[in-house]
C-alpha cells in the first residue's frame, strides 16, 4: 500500500488496517453471538471457532477499537465460564449415567400370578 493520505493524518495503510482491525472484530462478534445463541454449542460455532485464523498482515490495533476490544474481551471470557461450567456439569451427569448397571445377563423371572 501506498502512504498516500486518504483523509486527514490517515495514510492508505492506516486505512486499510482500520478496515481489517473492522473486519476482524466484526467475524469475532459474530463467532461469540453463535455461541451464545443456542442452549448448546451448535456445530456452526464449533466450526466457526476451530476454522478461525486471525489475517497475517494484521497490523497494531487502532486506537479506535479499544474499548470495543475490551468488551469483546470481557464477553469471551463470560462465555467461556459458562462453557466451562456446562462441560462440568455434562461431565458429571455422564458419570452418573456410567455408574447405573447395565442389562444383566442372569435369568430374570418375573411373577405375573401374584
Amino acid at each position: 500500500m501506498s502512504a498516500e493520505a486518504v483523509g486527514p493524518g490517515l495514510s492508505a495503510e492506516d486505512a486499510a488496517n482500520l478496515a481489517l482491525w473492522e473486519r476482524v472484530l466484526t467475524e469475532l462478534e459474530d463467532n461469540l453471538e453463535a455461541f451464545s445463541n443456542s442452549a448448546g454449542v451448535s456445530e456452526k460455532a464449533r466450526e466457526l471457532a476451530l476454522s478461525w485464523q486471525p489475517p497475517a498482515n494484521l497490523g497494531p490495533m487502532p486506537v479506535e477499537f479499544a474499548s470495543r476490544s475490551r468488551m469483546l474481551a470481557l464477553a469471551q471470557e463470560k462465555a467461556y465460564v459458562q462453557l466451562r461450567g456446562e462441560s462440568r456439569k455434562n461431565r458429571r451427569q455422564s458419570a452418573l449415567i456410567s455408574s447405573v448397571p447395565g442389562p444383566s445377563s442372569a435369568a430374570v423371572y418375573l411373577d405375573v400370578a401374584g
